[in-house]
């Protein structure tokens, strides 16, 4: 093994399970989000000699994982969208019980996986990966700005919308469950 290939996989790979969840966020879809990460991840080791040591290589390979998407967009519009079919995805049924919902955790305390998923699946696709940038991965707004091309600014309103219309999704959804009375 050289020893880029070393430097590599000390620096990159522990970021593997965030890049795949990031993935996941951007499309929706396993398989899809899969592919993905195996590009960005090839594509990151080709161009590796780039990486700036003693930066956040986390924050390098969104941007990889970004652009990859980014390109995998403008040559679906060239050659169209081939997608497995799949089943639909049906949600377990929830026991009803009264909860009081101070704040978006404790709304997303009550929900499963899938749940949450949905909703964020219905954000625009801007607000859902700012979201997951800020909020799972617990990156810093300067390195969403980055990550995503827009100014610190623009993060800030698209992770404020994004909470917003999150808590309203899910906040709707726990009303016909009958998890919550009428009260917003």
């Amino acid at each position: 093994m050289s020893t880029r290939d070393e430097s590599f996989e000390k620096l990159a790979m522990p970021h593997l399970d965030a890049v795949y969840r990031a993935a996941v966020a951007i499309c929706g879809r396993q398989s899809i989000a899969e592919d993905l990460v195996q590009d960005t991840f090839a594509k990151a080791l080709n161009r590796f000699e780039l990486f700036e040591k003693g930066t956040n290589c986390k924050a390098w390979l969104l941007q990889i994982l970004r652009n990859t998407w980014i390109d995998s967009l403008r040559h679906q519009k060239v050659t169209g969208l081939t997608l497995p079919l799949e089943d639909e995805i049906t949600a377990e049924a929830t026991e009803a019980h009264e909860t009081v919902w101070s704040n978006a955790e404790d709304l997303l305390e009550n929900f499963s996986d899938e749940q949450i998923i949905k909703a964020l699946s219905g954000l625009p696709e801007d607000q859902r990966l700012t979201l997951f940038l800020t909020d799972v991965e617990n990156l810093s707004q300067k390195d969403v700005a980055q990550i995503t091309g827009v100014a610190v600014g623009t993060v800030k309103s698209r992770v404020s919308r994004g909470r917003a219309e999150l808590k309203n999704k899910l906040n709707s959804y726990a009303k016909q469950m009958g998890l919550i009375g009428g009260e917003k």
